[in-house]
């Protein structure tokens, strides 16, 4: 089983400002969330490794090792795909089933080994929805820098493998990929509405999913796990 890293405790953002005789002010949400989160999105990008990561089948799998044990780390919320209080309709709750998508394509890249991680399942309780469109535009994020890799991956799987091509994940990174600039307009407006704690909330969800995000990156690519 592979050791999953412990995550750095995230120091809590600040909150909303106000304006003029107390009356709130609410700029764009994705843009106070890309201030809070500048750094640890470029460790992203370079623990995402992403020159190599389909240069061969070997490294490809061993990518998709480092992605799953990474995005375990994580703790996005489990959403149940019929979950009423999803807050987005650009993008569905399926888009914070990274771990699920990857452990299956590993078990077609690799079948006959077992995986170190199990996916979270969706329980009676669900998240606020501010932690739901922060876990969301993670994941936007992300796919969005994946998204490219999907054709060498295609190439690469479909050659090797007789139960799959093991691109799930990477299919969902270009179909989110497509969606992104959508979903953005519909976060903007979801922040301009919501109840000040839940834009609070998405900010600091959005703060510690991707400090954790960073920080289990950065690890896999120093250890090799």
């Amino acid at each position: 089983m592979t050791a999953i890293p412990t995550p750095a405790p995230v120091d809590a953002a600040p909150r909303p400002t106000t304006g003029h005789l107390g009356v709130r002010t609410v700029a764009d949400l994705n843009v106070l969330v890309s201030e809070l989160t500048v750094a640890d999105l470029e460790r992203i990008e370079a623990g995402l490794d992403l020159e190599q990561a389909t240069s061969s089948p070997a490294r490809y799998t061993a990518w998709l090792r480092r992605q799953v044990c990474a995005w375990t780390v994580v703790g996005l919320p489990a959403v149940s795909v019929a979950a009423l209080d999803w807050p987005l309709a650009s993008v569905r709750p399926q888009c914070l089933d990274v771990v699920g998508l990857i452990l299956t394509d590993l078990r077609e890249l690799s079948p006959g080994t077992r995986p170190g991680v199990v996916p979270s399942q969706p329980g009676h309780y669900l998240a606020p929805p501010g932690v739901m469109v922060a876990a969301a535009l993670l994941c936007l994020d992300v796919a969005r820098r994946c998204a490219p890799l999907l054709p060498g991956a295609t190439a690469l799987s479909a050659s090797r493998t007789a139960q799959g091509t093991g691109t799930r994940y990477l299919a969902r990174c270009a179909d989110l990929a497509d969606r992104a600039a959508g979903a953005e307009r519909e976060i903007r407006d979801w922040g301009t509405l919501a109840a000040p704690e839940q834009v609070e909330h998405a900010r600091t969800a959005a703060r510690r999913f991707t400090a954790r995000l960073a920080d289990a990156l950065d690890t896999g690519r120093r250890t090799g796990w």
